[in-house]
């Protein structure tokens, strides 16, 4: 049995395991389990149409725009001392949030919530790669991507409970217990070690780069909603690619760049990316518009509509912890293809779903496929990104590009699929699409569209990446810690 390595982090038994991804199974829950809450909200707070989303993205700005700088931030300094920041401002937040009096008062606290997301998601995969090595780091990402993925099926049922059952409110609060229990613990069980290669600080790097992903998801939100050509959409996108045009020009002349350009000269550093991009941005929408089928074609209550779900999240965990018993004999690269191809068929199968479908027969199936194929990419496109980043001052850097490019992915490909699904809605019914005929033709071509991104994600798999047999996996990788 494969065991931990203790030479920095000094971690006891599995307790940092468990530690780490209860925290990230937070960050993604909180993507989606407010989406159920919202009707209750809107009318709780008197929220405007246009405003309510902004629930949603107010979030999801900071947390996809601060992902890399945390992660950078977890290099140079304690890495349990960025966790238990990033603990401390989501659990308060989130107490805030749950006492929220206005739309403008929830909407700044889900900002700042974001923020303390963004620092405890990239520290905790930062000290997951930093503590494992060989087989036990394959079995604690199988963990972590399994938990992960389930996190979005198990946000809707728990959304629905709490909403229905209690108050909206405690979508917010029922995190504040969790944040205190895995505070106090981590202060007993996860040593104050730091990175021995510690990267100078890189101001202007960190200040585009931010400021430009969190244009792109700011611009991508509006222009899902308001139009491609919208003014505010325009300059928000303009704005980003200028300043990421910018990061780039900062990186290449900084003498310790917040992101080294050379690492992505790193052939699996940057498939293993692309990968986690494409994957986002297909499981994002597909479960999106699984979600509005269920509901709005076959009739399914919210809760209902979260059960029906287990099945596929019970396939993610399952897969992910396969995935990650199989990475080290097989090598990651062989995963990424065959989980791709299962997410092509499951995809190709729910384009063919009808108004008269039963979810037995219709749905149960493709999802089942989806979810195993959805936690053996997640596992094996972690480990791809990070193999070749686990050397001294790297860490950050490797949990940092992970959990971006999932952040970005994942609102670029619910962008792309909403504009194109209801597009294609509105053309079949000849206005507004309101009938389930008219949205069940939206939601065909949202699933061939997403088909299409996991084709890409198995292109890039095979043609990008370089297969590391996995008998040698554990030398790469002690190799590239010294």
């Amino acid at each position: 049995m494969a065991t931990m390595t203790r030479s920095h982090e000094e971690p006891t038994g599995r307790t940092v395991l468990v530690l780490m991804c209860l925290a990230q199974f937070m960050c993604v829950l909180d993507d989606t389990i407010v989406n159920i809450a919202l009707p209750a909200v809107q009318k709780d707070l008197g929220f405007s149409g246009a405003g309510l989303p902004w629930v949603l993205n107010g979030y999801l700005l900071t947390f996809g725009g601060l992902l890399l700088v945390a992660g950078r931030a977890c290099d140079v300094f304690v890495r349990r001392t960025v966790f238990l920041t990033g603990l401390a401002v989501f659990g308060l937040a989130s107490l805030a949030c749950g006492l929220a009096a206005g739309p403008a008062m929830l909407v700044a606290l889900r900002i700042v919530q974001g923020v303390g997301a963004a620092l405890l998601s990239a520290s905790a995969l930062a000290i997951l790669t930093a503590t494992y090595t060989g087989p036990a780091r394959a079995r604690a990402f199988g963990v972590w991507g399994g938990l992960s993925g389930a996190a979005g099926a198990t946000g809707v049922l728990l959304g629905g409970l709490l909403t229905s059952g209690i108050s909206w409110r405690w979508v917010f609060l029922a995190n504040v217990p969790v944040v205190l229990a895995v505070a106090a613990l981590t202060l007993r069980r996860v040593g104050p070690a730091r990175s021995p290669v510690r990267p100078a600080l890189d101001p202007f790097g960190a200040l585009t780069v931010t400021a430009g992903l969190g244009l792109l998801i700011f611009g991508i939100a509006g222009g899902e909603r308001s139009g491609w050509i919208s003014p505010s959409a325009l300059t928000a996108l303009a704005a980003a690619v200028a300043l990421l045009a910018a990061f780039v020009m900062v990186e290449r002349r900084h003498s310790s760049p917040l992101v080294p350009l050379g690492v992505f000269a790193r052939r699996n550093v940057t498939g293993g990316a692309i990968c986690a991009l494409l994957l986002a941005g297909t499981m994002l929408g597909t479960f999106f518009f699984l979600t509005l089928y269920l509901q709005q074609v076959l009739g399914f209550s919210a809760v209902r509509n979260g059960i029906a779900f287990l099945p596929f999240a019970l396939a993610v965990v399952l897969s992910a912890a396969t995935s990650s018993r199989l990475v080290p004999e097989t090598g990651f690269k062989p995963l990424l293809m065959g989980g791709f191809a299962l997410l092509v068929v499951a995809l190709l199968w729910l384009a063919r779903i009808g108004l008269d479908g039963d979810y037995w027969t219709d749905v149960l199936g493709p999802a089942l496929i989806a979810g195993a194929g959805l936690g053996t990419v997640l596992v094996s496109s972690v480990t791809a990104t990070t193999q070749d980043l686990s050397g001294e001052g790297e860490q950050g850097l490797a949990s940092g590009l992970v959990t971006s490019t999932n952040q970005v992915g994942g609102a670029l490909g619910l962008a792309i699929l909403s504009t194109v699904a209801f597009a294609r809605a509105d053309t079949a019914s000849g206005a507004p699409a309101a009938k389930p005929g008219s949205l069940l033709a939206g939601f065909h071509l949202a699933f061939y569209v997403a088909a299409g991104f996991a084709l890409l994600g198995f292109l890039v798999a095979a043609l990008v990446t370089v297969r590391t047999p996995g008998r040698a996996l554990n030398e790469v990788q002690r190799m590239a810690r010294h």
